[in-house]
């Protein structure tokens, strides 16, 4: 394989990671890039032993290298990728807290930008907006159900309490 395919099955695993595991912050990104740097340059440098040593007349031996290589770098990502709560995707996959489709849709969702820019300031939470947008959903709809079983709850008091004033039956 090329170091180019190389780099792209990289760049999957990066994304499959930070998708699969969105609870991560500033230092989630300043860590896939600093080791997307540090992957990169071992690529470059398989390309060379593989072009010195003549290793790409072995296409089998190369899809070794490129496994030994991928695996490598799900390794280190699910061992050191930081976390809010401090538990690495291994410990949680180790324990059995495996991904939900609610931490993809929140992982897919960190990958999104809103570019209606409110002052064109980037860093405003106003253009972030919609990566809130599926938890917002679930507390609207929380909220609203809360409304309504609380409007039932005064509607039965009410007639109660008229049909106890006026004794009359309400149906």
């Amino acid at each position: 394989m090329t170091g180019w395919q190389r780099f792209g099955l990289m760049l999957l695993c990066y994304f499959g990671v930070m998708v699969l595991f969105p609870d991560y912050d500033a230092a989630g990104f300043y860590f896939a890039g600093i080791t997307l740097m540090m992957w990169t340059g071992v690529i470059l440098v398989l390309a060379v032993i593989n072009n010195i040593l003549g290793l790409y007349n072995f296409p089998n031996f190369c899809r070794f290298i490129t496994l030994v290589f991928i695996a490598a770098v799900l390794f280190s990502l699910l061992w050191y990728f930081p976390q809010k709560d401090n538990v690495t995707p291994i410990n949680k996959l180790k324990y059995g807290e495996f991904p939900t489709m609610q931490d993809i849709k929140r992982g897919v969702n960190r990958f999104t930008f809103n570019f209606d820019f409110v002052r064109r300031r980037a860093t405003r939470p106003e253009n972030f907006i919609n990566q809130e947008l599926e938890d917002n959903k679930e507390k609207i709809n929380e909220t609203n159900q809360a409304i309504k079983e609380a409007a039932e709850k005064a509607k039965k008091q009410a007639a109660k309490k008229i049909e106890q004033t006026l004794e009359i039956e309400v149906e």
